[in-house]
């Protein structure tokens, strides 16, 4: 009887070998030209241990609102800040004009209106200026009355020296041609006058007077 061959019980059965590490398959050479291994620090997407940071929807909206704060914080600042500039311009024009008003009121004088006129420069007076000029009015009305004084402003340049939002100081130069009973042709004289201005409520007016050369 013909015998079927047996396997030596020194054989065994070849198997394939399974990689422990999967990943350890993954990082086979592709077939490189010298069959190296892909470097071990190049990041692989998926790879365990590698996260990406990626902002939640709550902590955009705060940036979102932190960035709007910001810009609105900084056009207030710049809006203030033109704002404050345009009111010191303001306040500086209003003096210089008050100023130059002033003064055209101080010259212009008439016999015939000497109470109206004196009235108007006391109303825009304030201080050591409106105390002085009211002291002189009794001394001066008698000598405009006699002389038949009429005094009036041809030209007036005013200049702001400085100021601010509560006070100035302003220089006006005035021609007033200037007649009375001994001179019937009018004669012009000028003045250059440096008025102190205080801003009293709404309404600027003068603390000081002189003369200046």
């Amino acid at each position: 009887m013909t015998m079927a061959p047996t396997r030596s019980h020194t054989e065994r059965p070849t198997t394939a070998h399974a990689p422990d590490d999967p990943e350890e398959s993954a990082s086979e050479p592709l077939g490189g030209e010298h069959g190296e291994r892909e470097p071990t620090d190049t990041p692989r997407a998926g790879r365990r241990g590698v996260r990406t940071w990626r902002p939640s929807p709550r902590l955009l909206w705060i940036l979102a609102a932190l960035l709007v704060v910001a810009a609105a914080a900084v056009t207030a600042t710049a809006g203030r800040s033109a704002w404050q500039q345009q009111r010191d311009e303001d306040a500086r024009a209003a003096a210089l004009a008050a100023g130059r008003q002033i003064a055209v009121n101080f010259v212009t004088m008439s016999a015939s209106t000497f109470d109206a006129d004196t009235k108007r420069v006391l109303d825009e007076s304030t201080g050591t200026f409106a105390t002085e000029y009211a002291s002189t009015l009794k001394q001066l009305k008698p000598v405009v009355t006699a002389n038949k004084t009429v005094s009036t402003v041809e030209r007036a340049e005013a200049a702001l020296v400085s100021g601010d939002q509560d006070s100035a100081k302003v220089i006006v130069g005035v021609i007033a041609p200037t007649t009375n009973a001994s001179t019937p042709q009018p004669e012009k004289k000028t003045y250059r006058l440096r008025l102190d201005l205080v801003k009293v409520g709404d309404a600027w007016k003068v603390s000081t007077l002189d003369f200046v050369s």
